[in-house]
């Protein structure tokens, strides 16, 4: 995937989401299909921590069922990063299980003005992908 397309309505949703949980690290999927998002999948993070994350099995495997059903593609993982950089970290990199999912990962340092990219992460190599909103 060359390029994430995600209509506004979907990256606000995503972006409330994950201010709620600050200053905790808050998490998701996103679904759709040739790189457009046609629905944003929220996920508790059952570490509920302020530096890692990790999916509530339960609702992660409901999702990825849901995706799988409606003839979807899991697009991209996301998550916060409440006071780091919106790049992936050494954590990010080493349980980046899904080499076909983008990691979209948003940074909250400045919480008026979230920053946000997207990565592919394949056996440690990690290279930015393009966002269109």
């Amino acid at each position: 995937m060359k390029v994430l397309q995600i209509k506004r309505p979907f990256l606000n949703q995503l972006l409330a989401y994950l201010q709620a949980a600050y200053p905790l690290e808050a998490c998701g999927i996103l679904a759709g299909q040739d790189g457009q998002v046609t629905q944003v999948y929220p996920i508790e993070n059952r570490l509920h921590s302020a530096t890692v994350y990790e999916m509530n099995p339960q609702q992660q495997l409901a999702a990825m069922l849901e995706i799988e059903e409606r003839g979807w593609e899991m697009l991209a993982i996301y998550h916060s990063h409440p006071n780091g950089p919106e790049t992936p970290s050494p954590t990010d990199i080493a349980q980046a299980y899904y080499p076909d999912t983008l990691q979209l990962i948003v940074s909250l340092r400045k919480r008026e003005r979230p920053s946000i990219r997207a990565f592919t992460i394949v056996d440690g190599r990690v290279d930015e992908v393009e966002i269109a909103v």
